[in-house]
């Protein structure tokens, strides 16, 4: 079967996810869509809107055909890392042909020759990008400025838009998937996430605003509990910042505050608000070097059903294929650390959101399969 695989968060699945399935699949003449899926917390920082098997089933309902969970130590953490953890998982399938993603661009020759020239110049880029952040700019300015500065007639657009910036990661961790970059329509044509995200919000005013006081007074508490040089080997800590957050925890009463205490030209708000993530649920720079991918399925259809088992059949698949998490847990010691991570996440959101701890565990809740 030609299969085609994208990496999302379907914070919520939308119109813009669904031009992107349907194009992908028309130009490739792919007969199935597999689905990187982040789980119980965004790359921002944020908690999902919904629980990641609601998600994973709304996917499935609208043309994805295999919906698998992204690891929680790739989904809250920056594109590069983001992009390693969502691509590695697509290509430890063995078996999939195409990675679709959206981009500003749209111009797959363009974002190939870009992403090589960045690749092949990372270490003097990194320099680069620590010398300017030492003058006061932000980690995106800085690395816009430096990739900039090393070639100067690439265009600035490809460095500064987020699909963009996502794009080169993308294209810099494939090894044996074909890229596919379908250009993003504007607001014009599709409602953005966000756009729906704060309509939710609007309508559910309480709910949010519940979740949000649940999130502060967990994020509150953890941070009050560890010392400075914990919270320094956060992943998205450093440079002093773990011991700015210790710092700052007591006199703000709000996530809101506490990253408006911190924030700055260096550190910017998206990083702070994946500190505080990254800090809820331990995650620091070894959870993330040391993360061992997997396939664990959160919802199929009867072609995905097909798909999987053509796949074991081949045995093409270089990860362990997860459906029974109480199962598999205990059997690949190696995935341990990283999947009691999306269990931890998962409990953790299901406290935010008040859902039943037993009913919306990661060891009761099975996969979904459209009939």
């Amino acid at each position: 079967m030609k299969s085609l695989g994208i990496i999302a968060e379907f914070n919520p699945f939308h119109q813009g996810h669904q031009y992107l399935i349907e194009e992908a699949m028309k130009q490739t003449a792919s007969e199935v869509c597999v689905a990187v899926m982040s789980g119980s917390f965004m790359q921002r920082g944020s908690a999902a809107v919904s629980d990641k098997w609601t998600r994973a089933k709304e996917a499935v309902k609208n043309g994805v055909n295999l919906v698998v969970e992204l690891p929680t130590v790739y989904a809250v953490s920056s594109a590069e890392y983001f992009a390693k953890g969502g691509v590695g998982i697509l290509e430890g399938f063995g078996c999939i042909d195409v990675l679709a993603f959206g981009s500003e661009s749209g111009d797959i020759g363009q974002l190939q020759s870009a992403a090589a020239f960045l690749k092949d110049r990372d270490e003097e880029l990194h320099s680069r990008i620590q010398a300017f952040m030492k003058m006061g700019h932000s980690y995106p300015k800085a690395r816009q400025i430096a990739a900039a500065d090393l070639c100067p007639g690439m265009d600035e657009t490809l460095i500064r838009e987020p699909n963009n910036i996502l794009a080169l990661e993308y294209l810099k961790q494939l090894k044996t998937l074909k890229p596919l970059t379908i250009k993003r329509k504007g607001c014009g044509y599709h409602q953005s996430a966000s756009m729906i995200r704060k309509k939710l919000a609007d309508e559910n005013p309480q709910a949010f605003a519940q979740m949000d006081r649940t999130y502060w007074a967990l994020v509150a508490a953890k941070v009050l509990q560890s010392d400075s040089a914990e919270l320094e080997k956060i992943l998205s800590a450093g440079d002093g910042l773990g011991n700015k957050l210790k710092k700052e925890i007591r006199y703000a009463s709000s996530t809101e505050e506490l990253i408006g205490r911190i924030k700055s030209k260096v550190y910017t708000y998206s990083r702070i608000s994946r500190l505080l993530t990254q800090t809820l649920l331990d995650i620091d720079k070894a959870a993330v070097e040391n993360a061992k991918g997997y396939i664990r399925i959160l919802a199929f259809d009867e072609i995905g059903a097909k798909f999987v088992k053509e796949m074991k059949k081949k045995e093409c698949a270089t990860l362990p294929i997860i459906t029974n998490i109480n199962r598999e847990l205990f059997n690949h010691n190696d995935i341990q650390e990283t999947l009691k991570k999306d269990i931890l996440a998962s409990d953790i959101y299901n406290i935010i959101t008040k859902n039943n701890l037993y009913d919306y565990a990661d060891f009761i809740v099975k996969p979904y399969r459209k009939l």
